[in-house]
């Protein structure tokens, strides 16, 4: 009988890397659920993935607050975007109360020309 050296995702899996170094760790999900906001990124030591806490979607089968779970190749960017939406949408997040300039919107009118 050969011997087989384990795989390398196997091997791998639950290191930090640097987008895990990016944000808090708790031990367990349901630990998460409990303690933290929507829109909070976080990870847990036995997974590789990035999770977002987001407010459940599918009616009465869900709870209020769920996770969604991101890859580790996933740009960091596309997960803090998510997060921010999150809390804009279900959070307690003052962005969704911004005045037009403060948003981004130009205030220039055209009959100034």
């Amino acid at each position: 009988m050969k011997f087989k050296p384990p795989s390398d995702t196997a091997e791998k899996q639950g290191r930090t890397t640097s987008i895990k170094a990016k944000v808090k760790s708790f031990a367990y999900i349901r630990v998460a659920l409990q303690q933290a906001d929507f829109g909070t990124i976080f990870t847990t030591p036995q997974s590789d993935d990035i999770y977002v806490i987001t407010h459940g979607s599918w009616g009465d089968k869900s709870a209020n607050k769920v996770v969604k779970s991101f890859k580790p190749d996933t740009p960091f960017a596309e997960i803090k975007g998510f997060s921010q939406r999150t809390k804009v949408k279900h959070g307690r997040s003052s962005e969704k109360k911004k005045g037009k300039e403060e948003g981004g919107y130009s205030t220039q009118t055209n009959k100034d020309k």
